[in-house]
């Protein structure tokens, strides 16, 4: 069954069939493992983080900018966990 919403009209709140939206449960906590420019290595491609975010669920998500042979792909948005840090 889908979910569809009901628009909030003068009848459908009089009448109690507009329900309002479920609020989105509290974001899981997050630690990032990499700061903003840190070096790191996705697969075999060396990159330079360039933003990151969390998810909702509390994962780590990064935007990597692609130093080496990018595939036609230079930036990408990738989960923490296909990152290993560049120690040199």
């Amino acid at each position: 069954m889908m979910n569809v919403s009901i628009p909030a009209t003068p009848a459908n709140v009089a009448s109690g069939a507009w329900q309002p939206p479920a609020t989105l449960p509290p974001q899981a906590p997050v630690h990032f493992r990499f700061a903003v420019g840190d070096r790191v290595r996705f697969g075999d491609m060396s990159a330079i983080i360039a933003d990151c975010a969390a998810t909702l669920m509390g994962r780590e998500l990064y935007e990597i900018e692609i130093f080496s042979v990018s595939h036609g792909r230079a930036r990408r948005m990738v989960f923490g966990q296909s990152l290993e840090p560049i120690t040199d």
